[in-house]
């Protein structure tokens, strides 16, 4: 049972994290320090000019960078910060607005020189399309012209190659990636850092109240299938029920405590997810390698209980080799390459996550685990069509 002065240290330190939560942003340092650094450069050049750093070649032109990720990995939050510290304003355009305005395009054509000025050019992505790429680089003829320094916010890993010729000459490689891997750990230390930013740590009875709560056994199926945003959206609703049960609850103990927790976490898992969706569109085979993939961790051992279960790209190739030798013929493939490529493919649209450091020199032993809550797997399962021989498949034991 809290106390008094508990409840009273807990509602002021809640809220005081939750005023702040909005400019929390952490694990991106060195994406930090990259524009920063642009920005500096480019803020620093009199003549509008700054330096375009790429492969250790120096090229004396005005600078026009794009930097990708996925949506909500952190990247305007890190512009906005880079720009509050130089006092610079930051002009944001949504590239969804551009392509359905063509007269607010001929706007941004005609617009004079005013000095320095810093764009982004918020989902780049949508004007990939012949007759938008033109905004593309009519944007990066002005930066050559006059003092502007242009970001574009991409999401797609093939961004450069779907430009045509006309505009992939004109913007520059240089590149700031915001891929957001992180382990389990990392993700726990965040959402630590969220409830109990620098300003309450001294707080002995508030930082005790956080601890007690272990959070990090109820993260595990967050970290298994989202992005930090949506870390920081929890944290900002546990935030908000610390603060309402210190005010408004006199007999608040650990077992309600832990109660509303669970279901604040539950409730991070829609029933109509973009990735059960996604996986709907998958082919009869791209599901069956995602499904082995699961079938293997569902019945792998856990190496610790807050370790995330891995596989390996060979142990998954054997696993889809019996499905298809066994229960489904039609699955059948010749070679490892065709499920590699699957498994590659299943990485990049977001449904499972590969080991992609430098020194795993062979395919096969690269781990690969699930970017997908097991929850969510279970319920779109029975929807996805099946055979009813993959069905079998699936209640064995590997």
């Amino acid at each position: 049972m809290l106390n008094e002065a508990d409840k009273k240290s807990i509602k002021e330190n809640a809220q005081k994290a939750l005023d702040i939560l909005d400019d929390q942003v952490f694990g991106l340092s060195e994406q930090e320090r990259q524009i920063h650094n642009i920005v500096y450069d480019f803020l620093q050049s009199k003549d509008g000019k700054c330096c375009l750093l790429e492969g250790g070649v120096f090229s004396m032109q005005e600078l026009s960078i794009y930097y990708s990720g996925e949506r909500n990995c952190g990247r305007e939050s890190i512009l906005q910060k880079v720009m509050n510290k130089f006092r610079k304003e930051l002009r944001v355009i949504n590239a969804g607005f551009v392509a359905a305005d063509p007269n607010y395009q001929q706007e941004l054509a005609r617009e004079g020189d005013d000095g320095y000025s810093v764009f982004l050019i918020r989902d780049a992505d949508k004007l990939i399309t012949p007759q938008q790429q033109k905004f593309l680089y009519t944007m990066v003829d002005k930066a050559t012209h006059y003092s502007w320094l242009v970001f574009f916010s991409i999401s797609r890993q093939d961004f450069a190659q779907n430009l045509q010729k006309q505009a992939t000459s004109r913007i520059p490689k240089v590149q700031v990636s915001f891929d957001m891997t992180h382990d389990f750990d990392e993700f726990c230390s965040t959402m630590q850092k969220f409830l109990i930013p620098t300003e309450c740590e001294k707080d002995e009875r508030y930082t005790k109240f956080i601890l007690s709560l272990k959070l990090e056994k109820k993260l595990k199926p967050v970290f298994q299938t989202s992005q930090y945003v949506t870390l920081k959206q929890l944290a900002a609703q546990l935030l908000m029920l610390f603060g309402y049960y210190c005010e408004n609850n006199e007999d608040w103990n650990t077992t309600v405590i832990n109660k509303k927790v669970d279901e604040l976490v539950e409730e991070c898992f829609p029933y109509h997810n973009e990735k059960s969706i996604l996986l709907k569109d998958q082919t009869l085979r791209s599901q069956s390698v995602f499904l082995c993939v699961w079938k293997l961790l569902q019945d792998k051992e856990s190496e610790g209980l807050l370790l995330v279960p891995k596989t390996s790209y060979r142990n998954v190739f054997l696993a889809y080799k019996k499905l298809a030798n066994n229960y489904y013929k039609p699955l059948d493939v010749r070679s490892d390459i065709y499920v590699y490529r699957e498994l590659d493919h299943l990485v990049t649209m977001g449904l499972l996550k590969a080991d992609e450091s430098t020194n795993v020199t062979n395919t096969s032993f690269r781990k690969i685990w699930l970017h997908f809550n097991n929850k969510i797997v279970q319920e779109t399962i029975p929807q996805l069509s099946l055979p009813e021989r993959i069905n079998v498949f699936l209640d064995t034991v590997l």
